[in-house]
């Protein structure tokens, strides 16, 4: 199952809604798709660690995560909070549903 949540990214002092989709199966390859910058591509450590601070251990799984829409270029940790928070949904530690009308916002300085 895939877990969809929303956050919101930057172009210049615009916001625009991310969709985050995050599907964690058995494998190894993890990766960031959407049209990420590096600071994104390197949240994969900063989730991980937080997922642990859950009792949440994903090295040995497979992770994927979707930032749509593919189009927009997406940069800094914005999405860092939805991604993890998917997570965990998919994991099924967070079992309360989430409105579609919410965003999470990670940190951004």
């Amino acid at each position: 199952m895939t877990v969809n949540v929303f956050s919101i990214g930057l172009k210049g002092l615009e916001g625009y809604r991310v969709q985050v989709q995050v599907r964690i199966s058995p494998g190894k390859e993890s990766m960031v798709v959407g049209l990420p910058d590096a600071s994104v591509k390197e949240s994969r450590e900063r989730v991980i660690a937080a997922l642990n601070q859950f009792g949440e251990d994903v090295t040995d799984q497979k992770v994927v995560v979707n930032l749509s829409p593919p189009e927009q270029k997406k940069n800094g940790p914005l999405f860092d909070l939805a991604m993890a928070i998917a997570a965990l949904k998919e994991l099924k530690t967070i079992k309360e549903e989430i409105n579609q009308d919410t965003a999470f916002i990670g940190s951004c300085h």
